[in-house]
């Protein structure tokens, strides 16, 4: 327990989405009716690979099991136009405790006061599995209002505080 204690602290340290494939800084509150309250956000992370920017979303759930969720992401080709709007298209690897992996595309599409994003990663979690998500997010500066469905969760509604 103090493992996981440990880890939830160190993820909350790094600043706790899942969301656009561009990396963000937030910090929130998200509620899945079937699975509770989950504490999540997102980091620009403070390394830039050949001028790639990153970063690391996360969600953690405490109750009624501990789980944690981490994707890291790379923002492979931010400035892409779809029919007049802005779109980025990123590599993300998702990272799930209790064990599981997963690699795979993450796209964003940014929508007048909003943005689309999606997910998709093969990977492992007790054998062959295939991760999605998909969500929208209203902005509302400073706040954002995220509604997001996954391989994890049906349905999660969450207030992410931006800066």
């Amino acid at each position: 327990m103090k493992r996981i204690l440990a880890l939830v602290a160190l993820l909350l340290g790094l600043a706790l989405a899942q969301a656009p494939a561009y990396p963000e800084n937030t910090l929130g509150l998200g509620y899945a009716p079937d699975r509770g309250v989950y504490l999540q956000g997102s980091a620009l992370l403070p390394f830039a690979p050949l001028g790639i920017d990153t970063g690391l979303d996360t969600q953690v759930l405490l109750q009624p099991t501990p789980q944690v969720y981490a994707l890291l992401k790379a923002n492979l080709f931010p400035g892409l136009v779809l029919a007049d709007l802005y779109a980025s298209v990123g590599l993300g690897l998702d990272l799930r405790y209790p064990l599981g992996f997963h690699l795979g595309p993450v796209v964003s599409v940014e929508v007048p006061g909003g943005a689309l994003s999606g997910t998709l990663g093969l990977g492992y979690q007790g054998g062959f599995h295939l991760a999605w998500g998909a969500g929208f997010r209203l902005y509302l500066e400073p706040l954002a209002l995220e509604v997001t469905a996954s391989d994890r969760y049906p349905f999660l509604l969450s207030l992410l505080y931006l800066w």
